[in-house]
């Protein structure tokens, strides 16, 4: 790259802030989508389960 490029890539202080606001929120949706997932398997284990039992 030449010095011209690195330039462009560098970013103020408030416009990293901003782009670790929107990694974190990015970060937090995806392990409540990752929750669910753990959730609704266990739930669809648990019911499969326990309709063979019975």
């Amino acid at each position: 790259m030449s010095q011209m490029d690195n330039k462009d890539l560098a970013m103020t202080p408030e416009e990293q802030k901003a782009y670790q606001a929107k990694q974190k929120q990015r970060a937090l949706i995806m392990a409540g989508l990752l929750f669910f997932l753990v959730v609704l398997f266990y739930l669809i284990t648990f019911v499969k389960i326990s309709s063979s039992i019975s």
